[in-house]
Formats: C-alpha cells, sequence, structure tokens
C-alpha cells in the first residue's frame, strides 16, 4: 500500500466503526508507519486529508483524536474548562476570571472554578480529581509555587495524555517549559520601573520580589537589567525577597521590620513585587518612622489609592489575559496550535 488517500479511508472506516475506543486517540506517526509500510510524509498526507474533513484534529504534545469522540467533549457534555487559580480573591483575579468566563460563555462553555492557596497538596487533589472525574475540556490554570520543584508535574503530563489541553497563567514549571503560557512581560515591567526611577534621578534603588514564582524572578532580572542599563550597578543589600509563606503570614514583614530596613539600607526607591507589598513597605516606614522612600509597584490596583501619598504602579491587563487564556484553550480543544504570549504592562503612568 503506497496511497495516502487509501490509508486514509482505512482508518475513516475504523472511526466510524468506533475502533480507537472512548478517548478517540489514533496511533502515532510512527506507529502508522510500521503498520502500513509506507514512508512518514504518506502517513501526514493521510492524517491531513483526514483533519481536513474534520474526523480529526491533533493536540499539541498530546496526539491525534477523533473529533466525534470524548476526547473533545467532557463525559456529561456539559463543556466545562477547570480554571485553577492560586487565590479567587486576589485582586488581580477577579478581573481575570471575567475575562475568561466573558469569552468562554460566547461559546457556551462554563468554568468550574477553583483555588489552590499555592499550596502544592490542594493542587494535586484537584488535579488527581480531575483525572478521575475526566469531566473538563480543558484547563487553565495558575501554577504552584513555579520557581520549586513540584511533585506533581506526573499529573500535569497525565492530563495531557488524556487529550485535555492546558493553558498556565503568568508562568509554568521549567519540566513543562513548552506548555502553552498567557502571561505579563514580568522582565519589561521590572526594567521600566528602575529606568523610571533613574529618570527620576534616584540613583539608590532597592527591590522587594516573591522567591518562589517565577513572576518574582522576571521582575527581578528586569529590575536588575534596568540598574545595569542605568550605570548604577548591582547591590545584593539592597533587596529582599519573601515566600507564600511570609505573604500569607504578613506579620512577618512587620515585625521583621530590621531585617526589611537592613536589607533596603540607603535606597531613596523601592521596586515592589505587587501593591500589597507597597502598601505594607509605607506602612513600615510610617510606623517605624523612617522616610519613606519613592515606591513603584505592579498591577495599578485600588491598592494605589489607600494611602496619603499614592504611588506609580503599573497596569496589569487582567481582564485582556483572561479572554486571551480562555481563546486559546478553546482553539486547543478545536485542534489548533497555539503559542505562549507575553503581554506588555501598561506603563503609560511612567510617562
Amino acid at each position: 500500500m503506497s496511497k495516502y488517500s487509501d490509508i486514509a479511508q482505512i482508518l475513516k472506516a475504523e472511526i466510524e466503526r468506533g475502533s480507537f475506543g472512548k478517548a478517540g486517540k489514533l496511533p502515532t506517526e510512527h506507529e502508522l508507519v510500521i503498520r502500513f509500510g509506507v514512508s512518514r510524509q504518506t502517513v501526514r498526507q493521510a492524517i491531513g486529508y483526514l483533519k481536513h474533513e474534520g474526523y480529526i484534529h491533533q493536540i499539541q504534545g498530546s496526539g491525534t483524536y477523533v473529533s466525534s469522540s470524548d476526547a473533545t467533549k467532557s463525559p456529561s457534555g456539559s463543556k466545562t474548562i477547570a480554571t485553577i487559580c492560586t487565590y479567587i480573591s486576589n485582586y488581580i483575579f477577579p478581573d481575570i476570571i471575567r475575562g475568561i468566563e466573558l469569552e468562554l460563555s460566547g461559546e457556551g462553555f462554563t468554568i468550574n472554578l477553583m483555588q489552590t492557596e499555592n499550596r502544592v497538596d490542594k493542587e494535586r487533589a484537584i488535579l488527581e480529581k480531575i483525572i478521575g472525574n475526566g469531566d473538563v475540556d480543558g484547563i487553565i490554570v495558575e501554577g504552584t509555587k513555579t520557581t520549586l520543584p513540584n511533585p506533581n508535574i506526573s499529573l500535569y503530563r497525565k492530563i495531557k495524555e488524556m487529550g485535555i489541553p492546558i493553558v498556565f497563567l503568568h508562568g509554568t514549571y521549567p519540566e513543562l517549559s513548552d506548555e502553552v503560557v498567557v502571561g505579563m512581560d514580568d522582565f519589561q515591567g521590572g526594567k521600566a520601573l528602575v529606568k523610571y526611577l533613574y529618570k527620576e534621578g534616584h540613583k539608590a534603588i532597592g527591590g522587594i520580589f516573591k522567591s518562589d514564582d517565577r513572576q518574582g524572578l522576571a521582575r527581578y532580572a528586569g529590575f536588575s537589567e534596568g540598574l545595569l542599563e542605568s550605570g548604577i550597578g548591582l547591590n545584593d543589600a539592597s533587596v529582599r525577597w519573601y515566600t507564600t509563606e511570609d505573604y500569607i503570614k504578613r506579620h512577618k514583614l512587620i515585625d521583621g521590620k530590621d531585617e526589611v530596613f537592613d536589607n533596603l539600607c540607603g535606597s531613596t526607591a523601592v521596586v515592589c513585587y505587587n501593591d500589597e507589598i507597597a502598601v505594607w513597605i509605607s506602612r513600615i516606614c510610617k510606623a517605624s518612622s523612617v522616610p519613606t522612600p519613592e515606591i513603584v509597584s505592579f498591577d495599578s490596583s485600588q491598592f494605589v489609592m489607600m494611602l496619603d501619598r499614592p504611588f506609580v504602579s503599573i497596569g496589569h491587563r487582567k481582564e485582556l489575559l483572561g479572554k486571551t487564556a480562555a481563546r486559546k484553550i478553546l482553539n486547543m480543544i478545536a485542534g489548533k496550535k497555539e503559542d505562549s504570549i507575553l503581554m506588555d504592562w501598561d506603563t503609560s503612568v511612567l510617562s
């Protein structure tokens, strides 16, 4: 056998008979090459024909599936997207979730909203439930402590093997670097904030960043690059790191004010990881009768106006980010290939 059309007709008949089971997953190209004794190019032509005719679709990193199979819809037929956030009530996420809902509802999909509290044990429980039930069409997820080794990587891989596409918000894990990510260009943001402070006349610029997610690392990387390009140089003594546990137990940052100010000693301006941290820094300064440095931050949230002296904060594309993630997951469910995207921060406030 050598004609791709003959192979396509055989596979078409098998699809119509339900030969590929509930999962609807076709053999790999290599397996089809061996089965039919033809070249890989011939197999690809047959697959291309079936895809064009709407019999199959392909999911990047997972395989080729029958378009009418359970691989393209949840068993309940509910058209559900699992949306997993670290903190649902976090000041960023309500707008992101709204964007997701607006995009999905237009296509008849609903979201099943869950939160991990940035804990790997809760993330694991959610992923195991998804694997056990198999009742979602896709997953939009913010990873948990993405800079640390994660014991749940195998579960994400299992989900992909089930034919369920995944889109990560903000960043993914190093082990899953090929997965689709919709996030902000945190490097660009960190660099822009430093450049702004330098133009404002600051040369002693400190920073406080979150160490257990990739956003914090990228913002610090941009911060560092901004210092170097401005000719200021690097000074580890002007940088403070914190973790999720510090974030949860806020009193640590306040009770540990000596450590904070030791690390930010001499800084006339500080780049903060987000607006909430910016508010904490300002309040620590006020409570300690320490002159408040000029503060700049990320997210442009309601926290900016909570202080007597509002601080500068660049804008997160929250709703657009949610809509973009939702559109990508819908396209992936339809068998389209999607790539990652990092959006520029709204830096108009720096002009």
